[in-house]
C-alpha cells in the first residue's frame, strides 16, 4: 500500500511540474537583466577585485608609519676558528683552555643555535612615506570609479543586448508572417495557374519568393539565439541557461535636456574621468615621491640575539640599539633618471586626461545626435510600414483582378516587410542612443528611468 502511495504522489508531482514552471517562470524585464548582470558577470567582479587590491595597496603604504619587528631562528655548525671563537663568547663559554693555541687554531667542531629579535623604525624619510600612502589612495579612489565606470558600460551592454533579444524577436515574427502570406500567395498563383489565369512563370516567381522568405525566416531564427546567447553571456549565464525575454520596444520621446547640459553633466558625474583625475593627482605625487629619494633618511635600529649550543642549553645573550642617517651621495644616475621618468608619466597622465575629455564631449554630442536621429527615423518608419500595407493590399487586388505582374506583388511584399524591419531596427537605435547618452553622461545607472521601461507586454 506505502508503495503504491509513493507512486501515485511520483505520478502527480510530475503531472504539476509543467504548470508549477510556467507559473513560476517570469519574463525577463530590462531592470532584472541588469540586476543580474551585475551580480553575475565575471568581467565587473574583476574590475571589483581590482579595486579591492588597490585599497589593500593603501594598507601597505602605510605600513611605513609603524616600527617593523623580525624573529629569526639560525643553525650554524662549523671549525672555523673566527666562527668558533665568535661562537663560544657569543654563548658566554668561554674558558681559559681555550686560549690553549692549539684549540685556537684546530677547534673542533661548534653547534650554534642563534635566536635573533630585531626591530627598526623610521624617524624621518623625506615624505616618502606619506607620498606613498597618499598615492595609493587616490589610486584606490581611481579603481572604485573604473568599476562604477564598467558598472555604466556593462549597463549599456545589457541594453543593447536586451532590446537586441527583442528586436530580433520581432524580426522573427514579421520573417515567419511574411512567409505564411508568401505560401498563401504561392496556394493562390497555383490555382490561378491551373485555371489559365496567370502563366507559368508568375508560379515560378512565387516559389522563388517562398523559398526567399523561408530562407529569411532560417536566418531570423538564428538571429534571436545568438542574441540571447550574447545577452546571457552579459548576464553571466550558460548557454542554454537564459529566461525567456518579453519586452517592448518603447515609442521615442523628445530628450527634456539639450546638449550642452548634457556635456556640462558628463564632465562632473562621468566616472572614468574622474578616474583618470585621480590617477593625474597620483602622478604628481609619484614626482614627489621621485624628488624625495634625493632626502636623507633617519631612523633607529635594535637587535636582541640569544646563542646556545643546544636549544635548551646554557646561552649568552646580547643587545645592540642605535640610530642611523643614510643619504645618498652617488648612484649613477639612478635616482635622477626615476626623476625623469615620473615627470614623463606625470605630462602622459595629463595628455590622457585631456583626450578623455575631449572624447567624452564627443561621445555626448554623438549620442545626443543619434537619440534624434533614430526618434526622426522610427516617425518616418512607421508611416513607412503603414503605406507599405496599403499598398501591398491595393496590389494584391490589381494581381488578381490582372491589372499589375507577379514581379510588382512580390516587390511590394518585399517592400512592407523591410518597412517593418526598418522601423524595428530604428526603434532599437533609439533605446540604445538613450542608454550611450546617459553612460556617456556618467548617469547610467539602477536609478535610471531606462532601466524601469522595457517591461512586459
Amino acid at each position: 500500500m506505502k508503495k503504491r502511495m509513493r507512486i501515485e504522489v511520483f505520478v502527480l508531482l510530475l503531472a504539476w511540474a509543467p504548470g508549477l514552471a510556467a507559473q513560476t517562470q517570469q519574463p525577463l524585464s530590462l531592470r532584472e537583466a541588469v540586476n543580474q548582470a551585475l551580480a553575475r558577470n565575471p568581467a565587473l567582479q574583476a574590475s571589483k577585485d581590482q579595486a579591492e587590491a588597490s585599497r589593500a595597496r593603501v594598507g601597505e603604504a602605510r605600513a611605513g608609519w609603524f616600527p617593523r619587528l623580525d624573529v629569526s631562528q639560525g643553525f650554524t655548525r662549523g671549525n672555523n676558528p673566527v666562527y668558533v671563537f665568535g661562537s663560544l663568547l657569543a654563548q658566554r663559554q668561554f674558558t681559559a683552555e681555550d686560549f690553549n693555541l692549539s684549540r685556537l687554531n684546530s677547534p673542533t667542531p661548534l653547534d650554534n643555535f642563534q635566536t635573533q629579535v630585531s626591530g627598526q623604525m623610521s624617524l624621518f624619510d623625506s615624505g616618502r612615506t606619506h607620498l606613498r600612502e597618499k598615492g595609493a589612495k587616490q589610486m584606490a579612489t581611481a579603481a572604485d570609479y573604473e568599476t562604477a565606470q564598467a558598472r555604466q558600460d556593462l549597463i549599456l551592454r545589457v541594453v543593447r543586448a536586451y532590446y537586441g533579444v527583442i528586436v530580433a524577436q520581432e524580426d522573427l515574427k514579421a520573417a515567419e508572417q511574411a512567409l505564411d502570406s508568401a505560401k498563401s500567395n504561392e496556394q493562390r498563383v497555383r490555382t490561378m495557374e491551373k485555371a489559365g489565369l496567370v502563366v507559368t512563370s508568375d508560379l515560378l516567381s512565387a516559389e522563388v519568393f517562398r523559398a526567399q522568405m523561408q530562407d529569411r525566416e532560417i536566418r531570423a531564427k538564428n538571429a534571436v539565439e545568438v542574441a540571447r546567447l550574447n545577452l546571457g553571456r552579459e548576464m553571466g549565464f550558460a548557454p542554454g541557461a537564459m529566461p525567456d525575454v518579453t519586452g517592448k520596444l518603447e515609442q521615442p520621446t523628445a530628450i527634456a535636456r539639450g546638449v550642452d547640459e548634457w556635456e556640462k553633466t558628463a564632465m562632473a558625474e562621468r566616472p572614468a574621468l574622474r578616474a583618470a583625475e585621480m590617477q593625474d593627482k597620483a602622478a604628481g605625487d609619484n614626482r614627489k615621491l621621485a624628488k624625495a629619494d634625493f632626502g636623507p633618511q633617519i631612523g633607529l635600529f635594535g637587535n636582541y640575539e640569544r646563542d646556545a649550543e643546544t636549544m635548551g642549553g646554557p646561552s649568552g645573550t646580547n643587545w645592540v640599539a642605535g640610530a642611523r642617517l643614510d643619504l645618498n651621495i652617488f648612484s649613477g644616475g639612478a635616482q635622477r633618471s626615476r626623476l625623469a621618468e615620473a615627470t614623463a608619466q606625470k605630462l602622459q597622465a595629463e595628455h590622457q586626461l585631456a583626450w578623455l575629455r575631449s572624447g567624452i564631449d564627443l561621445e555626448v554630442r554623438q549620442a545626443f545626435l543619434d537619440a534624434q536621429a533614430a526618434a526622426q527615423r522610427a516617425a518616418a518608419a512607421r508611416d513607412s510600414v503603414n503605406q507599405a500595407s496599403e499598398s501591398l493590399r491595393i496590389i494584391q487586388n490589381r494581381y488578381q483582378a490582372g491589372l499589375v505582374t507577379i514581379t510588382e506583388l512580390l516587390r511590394a511584399q518585399t517592400s512592407q516587410l523591410d518597412a517593418r524591419t526598418g522601423y524595428l531596427a530604428a526603434l532599437h537605435d533609439w533605446q540604445v542612443a538613450r542608454a550611450q547618452l546617459e553612460r556617456a553622461a556618467g548617469q547610467l545607472t539602477m536609478q535610471s528611468d531606462l532601466l524601469n521601461q522595457g517591461g512586459t507586454q
